[in-house]
């Protein structure tokens, strides 16, 4: 078996959902936000059903949740073809892109870059992987998540603005993709707030669902 490609990057996009871009209250842009998150912020869940801790950063305002479809890449690239892209992807999973609001909307409104509402500990998680085959018996299945029993988040991959495939080769525009690099690919409407001692289920379909508890 090949060695695991090292993890580079995080991609993400943001405003992939139509409903999202709006619950923001910010305008929709003609094509998703792009940003990167480094691989020293991400939490990896490798068994379904399992469970894992988060902290949340003292004093920095509302944590959100964003439940996002996440892809593995099997080779890297750039300016890939939508053709390419779909076949540059090997493994499909859930994931949470977490956000710290106030910090994100301060920093737009004074038009300097939202890192620091991006990237801190626990900025990111990833659920166990299935293979991109998979996609096939889960497109037309919704994913949610699930805070404290409610769901929050409810979607299914076909009402991306992007398609997955189309993320990957927007996203090759303008960097250098690697493989093993994670692309989350936008999260739906729903996003809110999390304190210490929230609980989080993350589900889609049959074979795919873990939890998480903030802390």
């Amino acid at each position: 078996m090949a060695a695991m490609s090292p993890l580079d990057k995080l991609i993400c996009l943001g405003k992939n959902y139509l409903e999202h871009a709006k619950e923001l209250g910010d305008a929709v842009p003609e094509k998703p936000v792009l940003f990167l998150k480094p691989p020293s912020v991400l939490r990896a869940v490798e068994r379904n059903d399992e469970s894992i801790r988060l902290s949340i950063p003292e004093g920095r305002g509302e944590l959100h949740h964003e439940c996002e479809v996440v892809v593995r890449l099997r080779q890297g690239g750039q300016k890939l073809s939508v053709v390419e892209a779909l076949n540059a992807f090997d493994a499909v999973t859930l994931g949470l892109d977490m956000t710290l609001r106030e910090a994100q909307a301060t920093l737009k409104k004074q038009g300097h870059p939202w890192e620091i509402g991006k990237v801190f500990a626990d900025a990111a998680v990833r659920g166990p992987w299935l293979p991109a085959s998979a996609l096939a018996e889960l497109a037309d299945e919704a994913f949610t998540l699930a805070i404290n029993g409610r769901v929050r988040q409810s979607a299914r991959i076909g009402e991306l603005r992007l398609s997955i495939a189309e993320s990957i080769a927007y996203a090759s525009e303008y960097f250098p993709l690697c493989a093993g690099d994670l692309v989350y690919t936008g999260t739906p409407a729903g996003v809110g707030p999390v304190v210490s001692g929230d609980r989080g289920e993350l589900r889609w379909g049959r074979h795919l669902g873990y939890r998480v508890e903030w802390i």
